[in-house]
């Protein structure tokens, strides 16, 4: 896909994180073919805590006249600690954020044309 970045922060490189990403973002920019582009990227903080080390995802959607930032950074839920997971709910919420932007955009288009 064109205009996708992915980077890894704080975690080795890994091929099929990076492939599941490319899957990801493939299916949302096939759903909404506005997409500018997608930044990704995953870290796995050094937490301090008993809890273990939980992956950290972050996505930066480009769309026309504005940018969708989604973090998923759960502290509390440990499935996170399985980074296929935790990149698979960022990408169910920013399809979330961006079917609601666009259902504003339709809706306010609309009403412009009636």
């Amino acid at each position: 896909m064109k205009g996708l970045e992915i980077s890894f922060r704080d975690v080795g490189h890994s091929d099929a994180v990076e492939q599941h990403i490319r899957e990801k973002a493939g299916k949302l920019t096939a759903t909404f073919d506005d997409i500018i582009g997608i930044r990704a990227v995953v870290a796995m903080p050094h937490n301090h805590s008993y809890k273990g080390k939980l992956a950290h995802v972050s996505l930066e959607i480009g769309l026309p006249g504005q940018t969708v930032a989604i973090t998923r950074d759960q502290h509390d839920q440990h499935e996170h600690e399985d980074m296929y997971l935790a990149v698979s709910d960022a990408f169910e919420k920013a399809t979330r954020k961006i079917k609601q932007i666009h259902d504003k955009r339709t809706d306010k288009a609309r009403r412009a044309g009636a």
